[in-house]
């Protein structure tokens, strides 16, 4: 079954290379028989899809699912856009706690911003405590790895520039 998501899925990938709009139904269809599978990249593809309204109208409820069931899969990047979606409540219940355990998650996997995303709850006491000793922890670490946003954070102050997420 993996070999056939798998190609299933590549190709979605060889048609979206040359993506012309007329193609989006061929490759949405291709993504969803990739996903009856739990092909993680197809799951990620297609809530990225959904969340930009690419090939159909914009659905972030549609692309959480589909977040929801990649990051189940193991999917770093889709967890790490769940979190955003439960921090918002952008298609999915608003839930600042949830969101802080996905950015911890993916912060533990090594994804980057989750490291500036988990120090950024910690400074705000979004979904966890205020710990300024674990934000600047967090920060420290972001810096460390060249995370441009924690960087241009520490040229001014040692908190973070911005609040939540304005656009998304």
């Amino acid at each position: 079954m993996r070999e056939a998501a798998d190609r299933l899925y590549r190709r979605a990938q060889k048609l979206a290379t040359t993506y012309r709009e007329h193609n989006a139904p061929r490759i949405l269809a291709l993504l969803e028989e990739a996903a009856e599978f739990d092909h993680p990249e197809a799951l990620f593809e297609l809530g990225n899809w959904r969340h930009h309204g690419i090939g159909a109208e914009r659905d972030d409820a549609r692309a959480a699912y589909f977040w929801e069931r990649a990051s189940a899969c193991g999917h770093v990047e889709a967890r790490f856009l769940l979190a955003i979606a439960c921090e918002r409540g952008a298609g999915i219940q608003r839930d600042t706690e949830r969101a802080f355990g996905l950015y911890e998650s993916c912060a533990r996997a090594g994804h980057l911003d989750a490291l500036y995303e988990c120090g950024r709850c910690h400074y705000y006491g979004l979904g966890t405590s205020v710990d300024r000793g674990a934000a600047a922890e967090y920060f420290t670490s972001a810096r460390a790895h060249g995370h441009a946003e924690a960087n241009a954070d520490a040229a001014e102050s040692d908190g973070p520039r911005r609040m939540s997420r304005r656009t998304w």
